[in-house]
């Protein structure tokens, strides 16, 4: 009787454990995302992607970086048109890719354009994040990799990285403060941010938009011919190519930022949208090019030279400009003279001169028609547009 009374409990334990019955296995994160392993160390990965923000649809995709090669191991959609969006992942060195459409804050339209975003996150084991994917992470990412892959650890790489990002687009912001990594910079002053960072963000995103929508009413131009062209500025440490930079410095002065408020305050209902006008005060008056460049051809010593002022009221053939010859404070001049009018090949190249006038003779420049062009550079990098005149060599 002993004997069937204990198969009889062990034939009910197995009962329970293949039916479910009221019993409770221990908890596991699998599940997840389809296809992404058995997840025993996943947690959740959420945040917003925007250039203005995502709309509903777009997709998100987590590469998993190892070295030089990379494998996807989540994906998800945009869950609305904020941006939004939520995944699974396992911990480590993350790529999440955000490729949709987007909402444009300067025109208050949805792009027809699709673009990809991407920000780089290491991502702890168990550890919930929440991350910005934005054109500043995007910028910033190739680089990252590159010096964590030199064997930097992953802060110093993205500090670096933003670093040179930074330093490249003070040709047109000059030197913006910023705290935050930029996958902590939103375009709302959400819990957590920065609204000084936010506005930094949502200023090159507006700047990055209007420069580009400008740009194409006359040739073949859109965001990811911008986006890729400063992609490989910040690999290659170069400097922004003069028409990019002239387009980035034009559409500066065509940001409305009470627009751009309004604009935003229509889909984002109910945040506060980063100051973007304190930015846009910020960088506006480094941009204005030297005043009044006047020239004139000084024949009153033995040998013809050419003469030009700027930033002073006197008229160069007027004597009186001696008295506004100054040395310049927190900026120099750039200074060049072609015989072509698109400076493609200067005759006279400088950089760095101290003085609001430039004294050259004929001898050196040949004859004909010559331009002339100068631009203020600010010591925090910051560059304004340029200012040119012609004169006649005999």
């Amino acid at each position: 009787m002993k004997k069937i009374t204990q198969l009889a409990f062990f034939l009910l334990v197995a009962l329970l454990l293949s039916c479910g019955g009221e019993s409770y296995p221990l908890a596991s994160n699998d599940g997840g995302i389809s296809g992404t392993g058995n997840g025993g160390s996943k947690s959740s990965l959420s945040g917003s992607a925007y250039k203005g923000p995502f709309i509903q649809d777009g997709e998100v995709n987590v590469l998993k970086i190892e070295g030089d090669t990379s494998s996807l191991i989540a994906n998800s959609q945009i869950q609305d048109n904020l941006g939004d969006f939520l995944l699974e992942v396992e911990p480590g060195l993350l790529s999440v890719n955000a490729t949709g459409r987007f909402y444009d804050e300067t025109e208050a339209t949805y792009s027809e354009e699709s673009v990809t975003l991407k920000a780089l996150v290491n991502k702890a084991p168990e550890q919930q994040a929440n991350i910005f994917v934005n054109t500043l992470t995007l910028l910033s990412h190739d680089l990252a990799v590159e010096l964590i892959n030199q064997g930097n650890s992953y802060e110093q790489a993205t500090a670096d990285a933003q670093s040179r990002v930074k330093t490249i687009l003070a040709a047109v912001t000059g030197d913006i403060p910023t705290n935050q990594p930029f996958i902590k910079m939103n375009i709302i002053n959400s819990p957590g941010t920065t609204p000084e960072d936010n506005a930094y963000s949502l200023y090159i995103s507006s700047l990055f938009t209007e420069a580009v929508n400008e740009r194409s009413i006359e040739e073949p131009y859109t965001m990811t011919t911008l986006l890729n062209a400063l992609r490989a500025d910040v690999i290659n440490n170069d400097p922004i190519d003069d028409a990019t930079l002239l387009s980035l410095q034009e559409a500066n002065g065509r940001l409305d930022a009470a627009s751009i408020q309004q604009n935003l305050e229509a889909v984002l209902i109910g945040e506060t949208i980063a100051p973007v006008g304190n930015v846009i005060e910020a960088v506006s008056p480094g941009l204005i090019p030297p005043s009044n460049l006047t020239t004139f051809t000084d024949t009153a010593n033995l040998t013809v030279a050419q003469r030009f002022c700027f930033d002073m009221s006197a008229d160069c053939s007027d004597p009186g400009h001696k008295a506004e010859i100054i040395v310049a404070q927190g900026y120099s001049y750039e200074l060049q003279i072609d015989d072509n009018a698109d400076f493609s090949s200067p005759i006279v190249d400088l950089t760095g001169w101290q003085r609001n006038f430039y004294n050259i003779e004929h001898a050196s420049l040949g004859s004909g028609i010559r331009y002339f062009r100068v631009r203020k550079s600010h010591d925090d990098g910051q560059l304004s547009t340029w200012t040119q005149t012609d004169f006649i060599v005999p």
